[in-house]
């Protein structure tokens, strides 16, 4: 039952986050002159940052909404099975999450004045394009804890670093490495954002496919 639980909840976050990858399209936003684009790499706010969206006001928007129609989702699923408690910490550090980025984007707080790379994660807490990923990091935390699950444990974890590399690389430049077919230059298609929304969405519809394999043998 626990599995067929949290695996509800990682098709739910995988399905959110690849409904959201229209609104992380940028097209025409190409270099010009042939000059190659100039991407801030490795860094917080970085390709993802709120100066670099194309529609930040329609993503806070559907993540908004997004984020009440995933917890009613949860708490319809749980309250079937009778385990309302569980999803309550998960759904709680869910909405604490998105409130403190909320109350934190609204105060225009400029992140913790501290020469290091953790104290410049912390900025990440400002709306961005990778807030979507670290609240469902901190909720698949909450939900290994609350379902008493080592191996969802230790995906939520794996998931959370995978998170913070796609909030923090240049996806698209990354693909261009493994040799893959991409114009990582100029970008004529406006595609740079889509693979640091698409590889973590990819991953957790995997791990739900693992789930119901692992389900299915057990039978």
């Amino acid at each position: 039952m626990a599995a067929r639980r949290y695996r509800f909840v990682l098709v739910l976050f995988g399905g959110l986050l690849v409904l959201s990858l229209p609104l992380y399209l940028r097209p025409g936003s190409g270099c010009t002159g042939g000059l190659p684009c100039v991407t801030p790499l490795r860094s917080p706010g970085g390709i993802l940052g709120r100066y670099e969206l194309a529609h930040p006001g329609w993503l806070a928007l559907y993540w908004t909404a997004a984020l009440a129609v995933g917890a009613a989702a949860i708490l319809r699923r749980y309250r079937r099975d009778g385990r309302v408690p569980r999803a309550v910490p998960v759904l709680a550090a869910a909405v604490l999450t998105a409130a403190l980025t909320a109350a934190l984007t609204a105060a225009d707080w400029p992140g913790l004045r501290i020469p290091s790379a953790w104290a410049e994660a912390a900025h990440l807490l400002v709306f961005n394009g990778a807030t979507p990923l670290v609240v469902i990091a901190v909720a698949l935390l909450v939900l290994a804890a609350a379902e008493r699950s080592a191996a969802l444990a230790l995906f939520a974890l794996l998931w959370a670093v995978l998170g913070y590399l796609a909030a923090t690389w240049d996806g698209l430049t990354e693909l261009a490495v493994l040799g893959l077919p991409v114009d990582a230059a100029a970008d004529p298609a406006g595609l740079r954002q889509l693979p640091n929304i698409a590889v973590p969405a990819a991953a957790l519809l995997a791990a739900a496919l693992v789930v119901s394999l692992r389900s299915a043998r057990r039978r």
